[in-house]
């Protein structure tokens, strides 16, 4: 399946509940903590580093990165989503340092290269596995810069699926081919995070840290819970613990891979 087979273009309103819903907070909240992270090993702790957004869609990682002095390009396939990223960039004041372009991973050239930051969060599960996505990503990057990569963790899903619908759910998860894209309504290849590492250093890349989101979130099948904000805060202060912890960057929901370009 390539990615241009979903309509992401008629799918933004189900994005966005999906971004306001507890689940789609915590994953905000745990990479703009992993993002800071890696800005600041990048020297850019008061700005001015050039960021790539690939599959960006409507701002949700590049505005927090724009704000906190950044330039940052979000190219994406949806003009509806592109059209949401700039507004939500001049809403906040930084519809200067926000650029986009419309386009896939197969159009990454558009966006030039020299890039102190990449990032492909959440897109490569939906691309082919031998489409050379992760060596077109290492290219954009200046020598030294760093390419975050993010997707879905099927391991996490089985255990997930056992916590809410019983081990025959778990089962199931574990004998299917793909993952369940239930926002899109669609099906994803399965990636793991140490698929992604040998890929990253085929392409000469040096992973510098493992993350995860949801690590809790997901094991707790009283969704209701996690709209008393009281009880919301503390989940994402245990969110934001754990998520660079082992053994639990293993179980969260989904995986986040970072690596430096030598």
């Amino acid at each position: 399946m390539r990615m241009t087979e979903v309509s992401f273009d008629e799918k933004l309103a189900q994005w966005q509940a999906w971004c306001q819903a507890p689940w789609g907070r915590l994953r905000f909240s745990v990479v703009r903590e992993t993002l800071g992270r890696q800005t600041a090993a990048l020297g850019g702790g008061e700005g001015g580093l050039r960021i790539l957004d690939v599959g960006g869609g409507d701002g949700g990682d590049a505005v927090p990165l724009a704000e906190a002095g950044h330039d940052v390009t979000v190219l994406d396939p949806a003009p509806s989503w592109l059209a949401e990223a700039r507004r939500r960039a001049e809403e906040a004041g930084v519809g200067d340092r926000v650029r986009t372009l419309e386009g896939t991973v197969d159009d990454l050239s558009a966006a030039g290269d020299g890039y102190d930051l990449v990032l492909c969060h959440c897109v490569l599960q939906y691309r082919p596995a031998d489409s050379g996505d992760v060596g077109r990503l290492a290219a954009a990057l200046r020598t030294g810069g760093r390419l975050s990569v993010m997707a879905p963790n099927p391991a996490a899903r089985v255990v997930m699926r056992l916590t809410r619908e019983g081990p025959e759910a778990a089962l199931a998860e574990l004998a299917a081919n793909r993952l369940e894209a239930a926002t899109f309504d669609t099906t994803v290849r399965k990636v793991t995070a140490d698929e992604m590492e040998v890929l990253l250093a085929a392409e000469g890349l040096t992973p510098v840290g493992r993350y995860a989101a949801r690590v809790a979130n997901d094991y707790i099948a009283d969704d209701t819970l996690k709209d008393d904000p009281t009880y919301f805060a503390a989940l994402e202060r245990l969110e934001l613990a754990l998520c660079d912890q082992e053994p639990y960057v293993g179980l969260g929901g989904m995986w986040q891979v970072v690596a430096e370009r030598h």
